[in-house]
């Protein structure tokens, strides 16, 4: 069961350009967001994976933060599996159904954040609070992220994010298929790459 989401966005872009304090947008490359849920049976756990993770936000440099801005992550929901067809079409239908039939994309979005250097200056960690919605219904999200520069080009990055869902935040019963309950806890975890481009103060990518 699932979820999500997302978010978050990693940052970054080419190093010049941040250490100069210039605005830059970034796009995620690839992205993949996984969740795990324990359940009511022990040894048993529900899991699952989407490869279409989206990421797009704006970053600039201040010192050794990182400040993040206008965030948006989302994960389309027919994208999500568990690896069973009908475990999938179940959780659609219980988790991220809305009443008029449709499922609306995952979306973490968040206004701004700053993350930490850590051992390096390539390397940032950063807890990202924001807004998560599933089904229609936005509740706070924090993801923790840890971000590092790609080795082999100083225009991407590598993010990796984990957080927390509660099904009963968003009014979500956990959905029962025989006999087997996920928990209300969803762990999720976020793994992308980026890849960063200069603005110029209109917000126009160069």
């Amino acid at each position: 069961m699932s979820k999500i989401f997302g978010v978050s966005f990693s940052i970054l872009a080419n190093i010049i350009l941040i250490a100069s304090g210039a605005a830059n947008r970034v796009e995620s490359e690839s992205g993949t967001a996984a969740f795990e849920s324990a359940t009511n049976m022990p040894g048993i756990e529900v899991t699952g994976k989407t490869n279409a993770l989206k990421v797009q936000a704006e970053v600039s440099r201040s010192e050794n933060k990182l400040m993040v801005s206008r965030i948006d992550a989302s994960i389309p929901v027919k994208t999500l599996s568990t690896g069973m067809q009908m475990r999938d079409e179940h959780m659609r239908k219980y988790i991220f159904r809305m009443t008029d039939g449709s499922e609306p994309d995952v979306r973490f979005t968040s206004d701004q954040g700053a993350c930490e250097a850590g051992g390096s200056r390539q390397e940032f960690s950063c807890p990202v609070s924001g807004t998560l919605s599933i089904r229609g219904t936005a509740r706070p999200f924090t993801l923790r992220l840890k971000v590092k520069q790609d080795s082999a080009s100083s225009e991407k990055f590598r993010a990796t994010g984990d957080g927390v869902v509660k099904l009963s935040a968003y009014g979500i019963p956990a959905p029962s298929q025989f006999g087997v309950k996920p928990n209300d806890d969803v762990k999720i975890h976020l793994d992308f790459t980026v890849k960063a481009s200069a603005v110029d103060t209109a917000g126009v990518a160069r």
